[in-house]
């Protein structure tokens, strides 16, 4: 279950809480249903957040320094704990980050921008596909009996090309990725 306070647009969640493979973009809040691009919309009950974990952080660019045990881009650093989670310190304030949402929403608020997937040129599979998935909205066909798509992303002069197709219930799912 989601805490209805802490969600904005464009946070990442499952908005299926018993599919952990899928994650949706939110596209409008409100007092008892989430919208999503890619997803029909959900209850609160229905949906659940994303665990932050290091594919999410290597996908927003952040840099694990091994000497200061921490994982950091720009100004902000985050500790891992044993117990699960990071401890983002800014001066006396210090704060557990959790889930996706609350990375996303700490990092708006401190530096009044969105934070957005970055593709190195070493991208392995799940990378490009949480690249993609983040973006994918964009590129929707206007054409609602489509069953697939495919659109290019293009970072630091590598290329990829990905592929959506329609699965049995209608949503819009992540099938193929190749470097062009």
């Amino acid at each position: 279950m989601i805490n209805i306070s802490e969600i904005c647009i464009g946070n990442i969640l499952h908005p299926d809480g018993n599919d952990e493979t899928l994650v949706a973009t939110v596209r409008a809040v409100e007092e008892n249903k989430i919208s999503f691009y890619e997803y029909a919309a959900a209850s609160p009950a229905q949906a659940a957040p994303v665990v932050l974990s290091e594919i999410w952080l290597k996908g927003y660019s952040f840099l694990y320094d091994a000497d200061n045990e921490a994982w950091s881009k720009g100004s902000m650093h985050l500790q891992p704990l044993e117990e699960g989670g990071y401890r983002f310190s800014l001066g006396a304030h210090s704060q557990i980050l959790s889930f996706v949402h609350q990375l996303q929403n700490i990092f708006f608020t401190l530096f009044n921008e969105h934070i957005q997937i970055e593709i190195a040129e070493d991208v392995e599979a799940p990378e490009v596909q949480l690249a993609a998935d983040s973006i994918m909205v964009n590129y929707l066909p206007k054409d609602r009996s489509a069953r697939a798509f495919s659109f290019s992303l293009t970072v630091e002069g590598a290329s990829y090309e990905v592929h959506y197709e329609k699965d049995t219930q209608g949503y819009w799912v992540f099938y193929s990725h190749r470097r062009i």
